[in-house]
């Protein structure tokens, strides 16, 4: 698509808005994204920007089917970046390519947002929860997802919340939120440094600003989960190493419970070792009476057990390698 925006029923001085995807070989998730979209008659003027970070699939001839700019080639840790920086509008959507968001989704995004910051003007970004992706999943797929929204695992985590009622938060996921893009030039865009999270570094240097990020009840996104064990053990050690560096620079945004996986790792190999093993039981006792099937019995024990070792193996990895661990793991 050649134009700038895509222009719906805009009136007056009505803000625009620049929904930022990343992508990299996510040609199995990215059209059902991107036509989710497109679907939304918003009152706002909107493009679409896909960053891509060299994808060797389907990607980049789906996203210029949809989107307003493709941008080919870009590194994987700075594609939102990128994609700010091509960004027209005023007001910045982010959401990933395996997301489907609902037809209103940038009304109520921007509409939040607007609302919000005329209460306080410290108020800069809103963001909203995600739920499983009602397509064709697979069991196994299906099974991380139960697994990883279990109180047992996701205890006070943002990214599986789903909260009632509108609040402050530290931290809105990229998959479902909003900023004002002169804010995210401000404190100087997504940290583009290999090894960190960062999309919560954005948030916490958000924060170090005095300005304050909400969550609100409404839009909910479907988020695709990983589709297999091995790929789900990967993502939780990486999220481990990630989770303590960031404590590691910002030691005022650390809470107890982000070292429970690493208390529980330590406990495998230790007199204590049957602590790990019984939470690993009561989930998956839990999950497979919630479910009325204990199909669900053996893989969520494993994946329990699976978390607990493997994000607790990364936070160990970069709390007793030191400053000097390697960034690129």
């Amino acid at each position: 698509m050649n134009q700038t925006l895509l222009t719906q029923q805009s009136q007056g001085t009505q803000p625009t808005v620049s929904v930022v995807i990343p992508t990299l070989n996510s040609a199995q998730t990215l059209e059902r994204c991107l036509t989710s979209i497109r679907a939304n008659r918003s009152k706002y003027s909107y493009e679409i920007i896909v960053a891509d970070a060299g994808s060797n699939d389907e990607t980049v001839e789906i996203a210029q089917k949809y989107a307003h700019k493709v941008l080919n080639g870009v590194p994987s840790r700075i594609n939102r970046n990128i994609g700010v920086e091509a960004a027209h509008g005023e007001i910045i959507c982010f959401t990933d390519s395996d997301c489907i968001v609902p037809e209103d989704w940038i009304d109520k995004l921007v509409d939040g947002l607007l609302r919000l910051n005329v209460k306080d003007n410290k108020i800069v970004g809103v963001g909203g929860g995600n739920i499983p992706s009602s397509g064709n999943s697979s069991f196994t797929e299906s099974t991380i997802s139960k697994a990883m929204r279990s109180p047992l695992i996701s205890s006070r985590a943002r990214n599986t919340a789903i909260y009632k009622d509108e609040r402050q938060v530290l931290h809105n996921p990229p998959v479902n939120s909003v900023l004002f893009k002169r804010v995210i030039d401000e404190v100087g865009g997504f940290r583009e440094e290999p090894g960190y999270p960062e999309d919560l570094d954005l948030d916490i240097k958000i924060n170090e600003r005095g300005y304050k990020l909400y969550y609100i009840p409404s839009p909910l996104v479907e988020h695709k989960h990983k589709t297999d064990f091995e790929k789900f053990a990967k993502q939780m050690r990486d999220f481990g190493r990630k989770r303590i560096r960031v404590n590691r620079e910002h030691p005022k945004f650390s809470r107890f419970y982000h070292y429970g996986p690493l208390f529980l790792y330590l406990m495998l190999y230790s007199p204590l070792f049957f602590v790990p093993l019984a939470t690993a039981l009561a989930n998956a006792i839990y999950i497979s009476f919630k479910e009325r099937s204990f199909r669900f019995f053996n893989p969520i024990f494993r994946l329990t057990l699976s978390f607990h070792k493997n994000y607790g193996a990364g936070e160990a990895e970069v709390l007793f390698k030191g400053k000097n661990e390697n960034l690129s793991a």
